[in-house]
């Protein structure tokens, strides 16, 4: 496994997407810089980023639940064993 994601990123598209990752981390880091903030706030944020992407994750599942029973054409069955056959 190990081996395929050291492929992937000696790639050079792989190592394209992980210089833009990189970047946007970078970014991401100099736009929420504060000085108030710390160490102990992080726990509380990432604690708060898991719950909001299981909130979101569950959210998508039902709406695609629901979008798949209001579509979805109801199929019949279909045998492959022949009606033809006599005992």
């Amino acid at each position: 496994m190990f081996e395929l994601i050291e492929l992937v990123l000696s790639s050079p598209v792989g190592a394209f997407l992980f210089a833009g990752v990189q970047d946007t981390l970078y970014a991401l880091v100099i736009a929420a810089d504060c000085e108030e903030c710390g160490f102990n706030d992080l726990g509380t944020l990432l604690f708060g980023g898991v719950l909001a992407a299981m909130l979101v994750g569950i959210a998508i599942s039902i709406l695609l639940r629901r979008l798949k029973e209001r579509s979805s054409v109801s199929s019949e069955f279909v045998s492959i064993t022949s009606n033809d056959r006599k005992p």
